[in-house]
């Protein structure tokens, strides 16, 4: 019975040593991308911005972009208080955020219910942001260094000369 605590005891040592293999973070990364109704203005995109944050609660925000104005690809209806809303344009921005899976079906229930957001689209990502500009590729060679590249020169061509009764010949020939 001694052993067993003493083994138990020594193994909660082992795994809370600062020796031990870091634990890898598996709290799940969403992005949820929306639309803000242009009715609200630019004054108007914060204060939809922070509501959609709040619905966010304690999740860990990765990254965001802040909604710019945008022409939607086609025309967007939708009914809101008994009447047919049609747009075109929109401000879109998207949040990159991780918290856990229970807390998406009140996201989404927060998200359905705002009035100001158009659309959404709530997706499981991974952690890296791709938002960065890619890196660009360099290039190095020994042979062409300090050396300006040219493209080479060709020799101008030369027109042909062609008789009248020659080129009257071909013009029957294609018009038949």
């Amino acid at each position: 019975m001694v052993d067993m605590s003493q083994a138990a005891e020594a193994s909660s040592q082992a795994t809370s040593s600062p020796s031990a293999a870091p634990v890898k973070n598996t709290t799940p990364v969403y992005e949820v991308s929306f639309h803000i109704v242009p009715t609200v203005g630019e004054d108007g995109v914060p204060a939809v911005l922070e509501k959609v944050r709040i619905l966010l609660g304690d999740a860990e925000i990765i990254s965001q972009t802040f909604p710019t104005k945008m022409t939607l690809a086609y025309r967007v209806e939708r009914a809101q208080a008994g009447a047919r809303e049609k747009y075109t344009e929109s401000y879109f921005g998207f949040i990159k955020f991780a918290t856990n899976r229970e807390n998406i079906a009140t996201i989404e229930q927060g998200l359905r219910a705002l009035h100001e957001v158009l659309r959404y689209l709530l997706i499981e990502t991974v952690r890296e942001d791709i938002t960065q500009a890619p890196r660009r590729a360099v290039f190095s060679s020994d042979r062409l260094e300090g050396k300006t590249i040219e493209k080479p020169a060709h020799a101008p061509e030369k027109a042909a000369e062609v008789s009248e009764a020659e080129l009257d010949k071909s013009i029957e020939a294609l018009t038949g």
